[in-house]
């Protein structure tokens, strides 16, 4: 039974948060090892670009198994238990992965490594918002929401240096995120509490049980779902094959192209708190998202196509507004489109949509890649995705606001 602890104490709702986010950091800390790392990885196990896009895409399917049963399970198990079921899988994981000399065993770890992507999602906010009024929820949150950018800022640049500057094997990294998922799993252990009297808001305390058919006959939630399933399926698809071709095509460093993809990961990080200023301060969603989505297609357009890699730190720019603002505006709009009762079930629909466009996307451009060539796969699978974004935009979210 999880301790608790009075939500008066407020100040330990950050030692909560804290150890939330630790614990979130495990799976896009894991995620990036391989999208960092893919010409290394590539050259060890012999394969080409399509195998690669299964190692890539594999990591994303608990994702999106776990993505919706994940309340469920919380309320079984509790947070505590969920998230170190996640973040054991992901230890596993790494030791596997660190220890085989096989494509299909590396295969299996990279499956289980993928645990913590769909669970934390879901479980992390579940974990904070108790301790907090929910006039003072927003800045705790929002320091939450950039559990998966802060990893992409700081995990590929720090990869690429062990094994390209240092010059240490790979298989340093996979030891080195199987400790720290140890050591985040005992401080969650030791530290995490859930509040005695959590901090409620009027529609927690007169809250009824959530209608599955009732949300999920709501249009607009689907269509906000299949946006965030094509826009992850071609941006985690860029993220994954992004060192690879800069390494390849361009002849830059492991350590330079590590750079970028952690440079794409801060302007993703800043793009997403400035995308929620943009849009309350225009009063609108709705053009907000078209607007990222007309960037998606820019940048679709140019990152595979580019041959100056001088020029990629303005691409950075495109980076940030199709990973930033797209699911900052998705998230921020999905509990409007359902009664309160049923936010849980709509936050689940659109968290598996993103994990399963993130296995998507990794599949079918590794495949395309090894078929056409990079240009002719930007042109067929990554910017196709965002054009069917608009007509999705213009077709169901008419009620937007």
């Amino acid at each position: 039974m999880a301790v608790k602890t009075k939500s008066t104490d407020s100040s330990y709702g950050w030692v909560v948060l804290a150890v939330t986010f630790l614990a979130g950091f495990t799976a896009p800390a894991n995620m990036a090892k391989v999208t960092a790392l893919a010409p290394v990885v590539m050259q060890t196990f012999g394969f080409g670009p399509d195998t690669l896009g299964w190692v890539i895409a594999l990591f994303y399917v608990l994702g999106f198994v776990m993505a919706f049963p994940t309340a469920g399970l919380i309320n079984k198990l509790g947070i505590r238990n969920v998230v170190l079921i996640a973040i054991g899988c992901a230890a596993v994981g790494s030791v596997m992965g660190a220890l085989t000399e096989n494509v299909t065993v590396f295969m299996v770890s990279r499956f289980l490594e993928g645990a913590g992507m769909g669970v934390m999602g879901v479980a992390g906010a579940s974990a904070i918002a108790p301790w907090f009024a929910p006039e003072k929820r927003g800045f705790p949150l929002g320091i939450w929401a950039m559990w998966v950018a802060l990893a992409m800022c700081i995990c590929p640049v720090l990869y690429g240096y062990v094994v390209d500057t240092l010059a240490l094997p790979w298989q340093t990294v996979w030891w080195g995120t199987f400790v720290f998922d140890i050591v985040v799993g005992i401080v969650f252990v030791v530290f995490y509490r859930e509040p005695e009297r959590p901090y409620q808001t009027e529609e927690d305390q007169v809250a009824g049980k959530a209608d599955f058919k009732r949300a999920l006959k709501n249009p607009m939630l689907w269509a906000l779902g299949m946006i965030f399933f094509f826009d992850e399926a071609a941006f985690m698809a860029i993220n994954g094959f992004l060192t690879t071709y800069l390494t390849e095509q361009l002849a830059t460093t492991l350590v330079w192209a590590t750079g970028i993809a952690s440079a794409f990961g801060v302007a993703g990080a800043i793009c997403a708190p400035l995308c929620g200023k943009i849009s309350d301060w225009l009063k609108t969603r709705k053009w907000v998202l078209l607007f990222a989505l007309i960037g998606g297609v820019a940048y679709t357009a140019v990152v595979f196509t580019c041959q100056v890699p001088e020029l990629y730190w303005g691409i950075m720019i495109l980076a940030g507004i199709a990973g930033g603002f797209v699911p900052s505006i998705i998230w921020a709009a999905t509990p409007d489109t359902v009664d309160p009762d049923d936010v849980p079930v709509a936050n689940g629909l659109v968290a598996t949509t993103q994990n399963l466009g993130m296995f998507v996307g990794a599949m079918f451009m590794g495949n395309a890649v090894a078929a056409f060539g990079w240009a002719t796969a930007s042109y067929a699978v990554l910017v196709p995705c965002y054009l069917i974004c608009i007509v999705i935009f213009f077709i169901g979210l008419r009620k937007l606001r």
